[in-house]
């Protein structure tokens, strides 16, 4: 009969099989079965199996064999092992058999009186109740606790529901034990025949317990005699089952190290749940016992906040709101280091909230701040120990990753940083395994800021040199890989040659280009603040700044692209390079005049036009004569910008580049537009769309397409000027490029506006207003004074609007 069908009309299940019958009965059954199973082995091989080879195989005699064969003794675990081995008897039906002899075995040892199970319930006597101390005040959590409740009262009657296995994992200091024993408490009356609970101590300065060290202790609180606990570490573990089996019991099961240490301590009855809490991902518990998985990571900034209102009292945390937001970031949002902090606050006088998040702004000494002599609440101790587990490839890339500045970073970065070009996927699964790196994306990893500087400081301490040559390794890939993926973007302009091979593949065309941009953006505005102040390392600074500049030119970011171009610049001026610090210089002067610093820019221009000049650098000049024409003409003063474009296109002319002589061209016929010269702008702005369009210059000849629509449009031409908006849009969209989409937008509602398509021209200027709110560029409010209120509804609407974008 089936466990599972095992239970009357009227009564409580009858318990295992194994419970109703002799010992020996079942010794007879599982001789049956390896009778059956040695048949089936000898028609396989077409011959009989010679008794004593298999005896000496099992590394038995021939009458212990025929023994186990006959049913009158029982196998050892070992040789049954083998013998099965032997008969090529695998999985689930070897898993029965193994089920089988175990249940035998325990049915002799539970037929000794001394280990039989106590009986319910004797005047006085209570079901053990081992859980540790309430955590008082427990906050947060709620919905991590909601889901917990969720597995008690979803799915059958609890007297019948398979046992629920439970994993709670997380990296250190995250709150496993605290919520898990908060919640054991939280239903304990749930389980009316107690609770056990024990401290595997899989992550402590000692050695982890052993398994039967756990089971030793937990039959004793069952009941059973010290003399009735079997020795065998499998017969103990099927009598705890045993015991278990018609009960309701909650077993806490915390700080185990790996799935083996905690599969003995399991119990198999339809009632009981067991918790268990590790560091590691128990992934075995999940694979073959169906476990449920909880992991949990740093808690949200409200309930951070509630922790600490709770530990150093509401009131005192309104006092300090500003720098209680700092503290939560500080402490990366982790239970354990906001507990610490809370304490010494706490424990300090009026002004120690400030005192110690200036402490904790030192970032080199954060750890030491929040330390304590205790080690199981000392951060750096409770990381120590995690770190020290760890194999020696995953713990040299774990210290490595404290020389990634990014907060999150892929496989391919893990490869830079240890040199190889694989990306390392058996370390990143080991780590993530242990929680000390978690991946919060398909392929992409972070480390909370404490994990981080935790990491910083192995690297320091680790081989002299290694940190240095790694932290040179990645910022070399980034420079490269954000090459490649620029090259994609403006493939009609020169770039540096790429000198290492991928470890991943580069992007497959513009798209893909400003996806990769987009995902790494963070980490490189990170990468160049740290090559900036890092000391023969500044050449990385500039040379990244310029591989982003068209990705944050496109996307609109001003604000990080100034921020960008003024660390490149400070980087080359440290070094000592003044063309570098000149090319830098510029392009912060170009994002300058985006911001409307026009002031700030023209000053810093006419520096680098000086140093030009200096260094003899003929290209910068007439670089930065194209850059001084966006100041002038961004702040309307059209007339100081004309001669500029056209000194760059007379250099232009002088040197015969294609390209510089399409910027020049585009660059007069722009101002000569702006200054109503619509005849001269013309013949300008064809020049320069034939000279782009014969490059491939796709941005060349969005931008001169614009020109030449506004220049139409001046003329009175509203047919060719919207097939040139048009065409504008189309590339300006495929390039990625956001400002100039809203321009065209806006441009190309100009033409339909002039005319008289007022349903068509308030439709795109909408369109061009969400673009331009998006990248929050001070051109919406421009736009939003066009707008006009909408049109009645009887108003007629064109039919050429039907077939305008």
């Amino acid at each position: 009969m089936r466990n599972d069908d095992r239970r009357t009309e009227t009564g409580p299940p009858v318990g295992p099989p194994w419970q109703n019958d002799d010992p020996s009965v079942l010794r007879h059954r599982l001789s049956a079965e390896l009778n059956r199973a040695l048949l089936r082995a000898e028609k396989q091989r077409g011959h009989a199996l010679d008794r004593t080879e298999l005896a000496g195989r099992l590394n038995v005699s021939n009458s212990s064999l025929y023994a186990y064969l006959n049913g009158t003794t029982l196998p050892g675990t070992g040789v049954f092992d083998s013998l099965l081995t032997a008969l090529d008897v695998t999985g689930a039906e070897a898993g029965r058999l193994g089920t089988l002899r175990d249940a035998a075995e325990t049915a002799r040892r539970v037929r000794a009186p001394a280990a039989r199970a106590p009986k319910p319930r004797s005047t006085g006597q209570r079901w053990p109740q081992q859980l540790p101390p309430h955590v008082p005040g427990f906050v947060g959590r709620k919905a991590e606790l909601a889901w917990l409740d969720g597995l008690l009262e979803t799915g059958p009657a609890p007297a019948t529901r398979p046992v629920a296995i439970i994993t709670v994992e997380g990296t250190a200091g995250v709150g496993k034990t605290t919520l898990a024993v908060t919640w054991a408490h939280h239903v304990r009356d749930r389980f009316r025949d107690g609770q056990l609970h024990v401290n595997l101590r899989g992550f402590a300065p000692e050695e982890p317990m052993d398994p039967s060290e756990a089971l030793h202790g937990f039959l004793q609180g069952l009941g059973v005699s010290a003399a009735a606990i079997p020795a065998h570490p499998l017969a103990a573990s099927a009598l705890l089952r045993t015991l278990l089996a018609d009960r309701r019991v909650l077993l806490v099961l915390d700080n185990a190290r790996s799935a083996e240490q905690v599969r003995p301590l399991l119990p198999s009855g339809p009632g009981s749940v067991a918790i268990v809490t590790s560091r590691n991902r128990l992934d075995g518990l999940v694979v073959r016992e169906g476990a449920r998985r909880l992991a949990l990571d740093v808690l949200p900034r409200y309930d951070a906040h509630a922790l600490l209102a709770h530990r150093i009292g509401a009131e005192r945390l309104a006092r300090e709101t500003h720098a209680a937001v700092e503290l939560v970031d500080l402490c990366a949002r982790l239970p354990l280091a906001l507990s610490v902090a809370a304490a010494r606050i706490a424990a300090g006088p009026e002004d120690a909230f400030g005192h110690l998040v200036a402490e904790l702004r030192e970032a080199h000494g954060r750890l030491d701040v929040l330390g304590f002599q205790d080690m199981d609440v000392d951060l750096r101790s409770v990381f120590d120990q995690s770190y020290a587990l760890l194999p020696p490839p995953a713990a040299r890339l774990f210290r490595l990753l404290g020389c990634h500045p990014g907060p999150d970073f892929d496989g391919p970065a893990c490869a830079a940083l240890l040199g190889t070009v694989e990306a390392p996927r058996a370390q990143l699964d080991t780590l993530t395994t242990a929680h000390l790196v978690q991946q919060h994306a398909p392929g992409r990893y972070l480390l909370h800021d404490l994990l981080r500087l935790y990491a910083r400081e192995r690297a320091e301490a680790g081989p002299e040199g290694e940190r240095l040559a790694a932290t040179e390794r990645l910022l070399h890939h980034y420079l490269e890989s954000a090459r490649r993926a620029d090259r994609r973007l403006e493939p009609w302009r020169p770039h540096p040659a790429t000198s290492s091979p991928a470890a991943s593949a580069s992007p497959d065309g513009n798209g893909e280009a400003m996806s990769w941009f987009e995902a790494e953006l963070a980490v490189l505005q990170a990468l160049i603040a740290q090559a900036a102040v890092s000391e023969g390392l500044e050449s990385y600074a500039w040379q990244l700044a310029d591989a982003l500049a068209v990705y944050l030119r496109r996307s609109g970011r001003r604000h990080q692209r100034a921020a960008v171009h003024a660390l490149a610049r400070d980087a080359a001026e440290r070094a000592g390079d003044r063309r570098a610090w000149a090319n830098a210089a510029r392009c912060l002067g170009d994002a300058l005049s985006r911001l409307h610093r026009f002031d700030d820019a023209l000053e810093l221009l006419r520096e680098v036009l000086r140093t030009c000049r200096t260094t003899q650098d003929c290209e910068g000049r007439r670089a930065a004569h194209l850059s001084l024409v966006r100041v002038h003409s961004a702040r309307g003063d059209h007339k100081r910008a004309l001669p500029h474009a056209r000194l760059a296109l007379a250099m232009a002319e002088l040197t015969g580049s294609p390209p510089a002589l399409a910027d020049g061209l585009t660059s007069v016929a722009q101002e000569e537009e702006r200054l109503g010269r619509h005849t001269a702008a013309l013949e300008h702005g064809r020049r320069a769309l034939e000279l782009y369009t014969r490059l491939g210059h796709l941005d060349g000849q969005a931008s001169m397409l614009l020109c030449l629509g506004r220049v139409e449009q001046g003329l009175g031409w509203h047919g060719e000027a919207t097939e040139h908006y048009v065409a504008s849009l189309v590339l300006d969209r495929a390039l990625g490029d956001r400002y100039r989409e809203a321009r065209a937008l806006d441009l190309l509602a100009d033409a339909h506006a002039a005319c008289g398509r007022q349903h068509r021209a308030r439709r795109l200027r909408e369109e061009s207003l969400a673009v331009f709110e998006e990248l929050h560029h001070p051109d919406a409010r421009l736009v939003r004074e066009k707008l006009a209120p909408p049109p009645a509804d009887g108003d007629p609407v064109q039919e050429s609007d039907q077939h305008s974008p």
